[in-house]
């Protein structure tokens, strides 16, 4: 009688042991995985604020904000304004601010190769040179802004990361408000229609 009984309660507590077992397995796999999960958050880039100092040489103060948004894919604002510079016979300036998306083909966490895609709001001033007899010299005018880049992103440091980015901008020739009609179509005329990007951007991780 006690061996059968033995047997049973062998019987029984297989499907126990069984479970018992595979947990054991995948503890320390859980483990590990949490461990990965943490050393990504931890090592990985998901929001950050960054400035191109080369910038300043050229009058030019831009600052962008990029958060992640979801696998490989961050969104960013970011604002720009650009001192009085001449270009051609127009004496100009321009503030503007927008949006921009982000793609990383090889990181989830903001890292490596990068492609952008840039849409900002402008508004600019423009003078027309004196010398040229024209009326109506000067005004103000609304436009949309496209960019679009090709980067790279590195971290330097617990706090800090680093960009470059090379890529084209134009001005979309349909004005949304201006205040001197004459003058925007030419300054819009004589414009160039791409305008090439060049950055080298500092970043601070928040």
């Amino acid at each position: 009688m006690i061996p059968m009984k033995l047997a049973v309660e062998l019987k029984l507590n297989v499907p126990t042991l069984v479970v018992f077992l595979v947990a054991s397995l995948f503890q320390p796999l859980a483990y590990a995985q949490r461990l990965s999960e943490s050393s990504v958050a931890k090592e990985g880039i998901f929001s950050f604020i960054e400035v191109n100092p080369a910038d300043l040489v050229w009058g030019r103060y831009r600052v962008a904000h990029e958060n992640f948004l979801f696998e490989r894919i961050s969104f960013a604002w970011n604002g720009e304004y650009q001192e009085k510079r001449t270009k051609g016979r127009f004496e100009e300036w321009n503030f503007g601010s927008g949006i921009s998306l982000q793609y990383y083909p090889q990181s989830v966490s903001l890292q490596g190769p990068f492609f952008r895609a840039e849409s900002n709001l402008s508004l600019s001033g423009v003078r027309e040179d004196n010398s040229v007899k024209q009326s109506a010299g000067q005004g103000k005018l609304a436009t949309i802004r496209m960019a679009g880049d090709l980067g790279w992103r590195v971290r330097l440091s617990d706090k800090l990361t680093g960009s470059a980015a090379y890529g084209l901008g134009t001005t979309l020739p349909q004005v949304l408000w201006t205040d001197n009609d004459i003058l925007s179509r030419r300054w819009i005329g004589d414009s160039e229609s791409m305008n090439v990007r060049v950055q080298i951007n500092l970043g601070l991780l928040l």
